[in-house]
């Protein structure tokens, strides 16, 4: 095995690992804490909404060039080690593990855009409307709904890259 394929797996699997570990934290963590402090001292719509668009913009900032970085090197050995006939422990050679891997990890920016956006945007609006006054936001239901429905579709969304990991660890110790 050369070096290059060494590193490729060492940065497809860990970028991976650690993208699912990245935003799965904002649905376990991060946005229920934020939830539990407005339900009980009364955090205003408008710092709830600024504190998630602070993560959301984290986030938007670093996580699309680790997923791609991760899918293009799993990608790579998909595509390089075509020729191994090898056999993993769930009857798959390395190739289709680490295309597996490669299309999971990358899944979730179509994922994203495809069943996220639309919630992202109306958060963004209301954080919009709370940076001139964060009072401004009234709409308590609206708010608390979206921050749900972004929790369980972000939750989602963290199982791609997991998924990719998976494949990944499974292509490598074949």
């Amino acid at each position: 095995m050369s070096t290059i394929h060494t590193v490729a797996k060492l940065i497809g699997l860990t970028s991976a690992a650690w993208l699912s570990g990245n935003i799965s934290a904002l649905s376990l963590i991060s946005v229920p804490a934020v939830a539990t402090v407005k339900a009980e001292s009364k955090l205003s719509n408008g710092l709830a909404v600024r504190i998630w668009e602070q993560n959301y913009e984290l986030g938007k900032s670093q996580n699309p060039l680790i997923a791609l970085t991760s899918a293009t090197s799993l990608g790579f050995l998909a595509w390089s080690l075509r020729g191994l006939r090898t056999v993993s422990v769930v009857g798959l050679r390395p190739t289709p593990l680490f295309a597996i891997a490669a299309l999971s990890t990358f899944g979730l920016m179509p994922f994203t855009v495809a069943f996220m956006m639309a919630t992202n945007n109306k958060l963004l609006k209301y954080a919009e409307k709370a940076k001139k006054d964060d009072l401004a936001v009234t709409e308590t239901e609206d708010v608390d709904g979206l921050l749900k429905r972004w929790t369980f579709l972000n939750g989602i969304r963290g199982l791609f890259p997991l998924a990719g990991a998976v494949a990944a660890g499974i292509a490598i110790v074949a």
